[in-house]
């Protein structure tokens, strides 16, 4: 049983590599539409197309349906690659993977808005708040605008500035991972020390 299992294990591992392949590949404009493109995307796109239906993991032009996809794929494995190592099987493992996993997600999206607030306030300050309506910046600012005037709205009631706005859903943002990672691994912990 557990060659099987070991099999299933390295199995979805290198599905989880193909993906990741797959991912890459769609960044790089034509090289999807090879030979090698086309054969990673009929192996690929079926299970990852189940996880681009989600819509709240689009944001704007952005789509983290991929991190989830692989997210998935990495908890499998390492169920699988524990109960080959253990030979039993432990719900508390899979439970304190599954609460990684979902946290991952989370922090990725949650890390990549803050580094985008970051580089905006950055240069908002550099450039003092002068932004030409045809850039990119424009873009940019459509995007961080709504999710930054929700955010800093549930803090602070008067009106604000888009700069003010950016500060304080950075500072939230930060607060929300650091005190998330800490919950995150006491939950994982706790799961990990159950007894079945």
């Amino acid at each position: 049983m557990r060659t099987v299992i070991g099999i299933l294990s390295a199995a979805v591992t290198i599905y989880t590599l193909l993906c990741f392949v797959d991912i890459i590949l769609s960044w790089v404009p034509g090289v999807k539409f090879t030979r090698f493109g086309r054969f990673i995307s009929s192996i690929c796109d079926p299970y990852m197309n189940l996880f681009s239906r989600i819509p709240f993991l689009r944001f704007g032009g952005i789509d983290f349906s991929p991190i989830l996809s692989l997210g998935i794929l990495s908890i499998i494995s390492s169920t699988l690659s524990n109960i080959t190592s253990t030979g039993t099987i432990y719900f508390g493992s899979i439970i304190a993977n599954f609460i990684y996993m979902i946290w991952n997600v989370f922090s990725t999206i949650g890390s990549m808005l803050l580094l985008l607030i970051i580089i905006r306030v950055i240069v908002l300050f550099v450039k003092k708040n002068q932004t030409s309506y045809n850039s990119g910046w424009a873009q940019l600012d459509s995007f961080l605008g709504r999710i930054s005037y929700k955010i800093a709205g549930t803090f602070v009631k008067k009106s604000m500035d888009y700069r003010t706005s950016l500060i304080i859903s950075g500072v939230a943002i930060a607060v929300i991972l650091f005190a998330g990672q800490l919950l995150v691994r006491l939950l994982c912990s706790l799961c990990m020390s159950l007894p079945f």
